[in-house]
């Protein structure tokens, strides 16, 4: 009986490791999948070719100019933003205070080669505009010798 508990103790032990990395697994894949969610939905997000552009519109309701940071690559854009909002209501019977805080994060990658050097971004009433210039995707010609 004594050596069958120790089996058993050793059988939980695994089980419970177990458990705890396909926990972990399920955490890091809602993670993965939720990097582009917000509260309230995904960052809606326009790509289009406009004059040898590729130009990105981001909607990003609530969020300050200054709260918002671009990396550009290569390969992908990375946009993160942080929004906050508060709401105070006052009167003779009550106070009510309210924060909601939002975070956009996205990476969006090119859809063809572009310079990062010329990569440009504008805000205005709550649309991110990102311009990039595409880089020239015909080659050159080589003289065989």
């Amino acid at each position: 009986m004594i050596g069958e508990s120790k089996i058993m103790r050793r059988l939980r032990r695994q089980d419970e490791s177990d458990v705890m990395n396909h926990f972990q697994k399920m955490f890091e894949e809602m993670q993965e999948m939720g990097k582009n969610i917000v509260p309230g939905g995904q960052m809606p997000v326009d790509i289009r070719e406009e004059n040898g552009e590729i130009v990105i519109t981001a909607d990003m309701p609530g969020v300050q100019k200054e709260d918002i940071s671009l990396k550009a690559d290569d390969d992908q854009i990375e946009i993160t933003a942080e929004g906050s909002q508060e709401i105070k209501e006052e009167n003779e019977k009550y106070i009510r205070k309210e924060r909601s805080k939002r975070m956009f994060r996205r990476s969006i990658p090119w859809p063809s080669a572009i310079n990062p050097d010329t990569v440009e971004a504008s805000y205005k009433d709550g649309v991110l505009e990102i311009r990039a210039e595409k880089e020239d995707s015909e080659g050159r010609d080589i003289e065989i010798e």
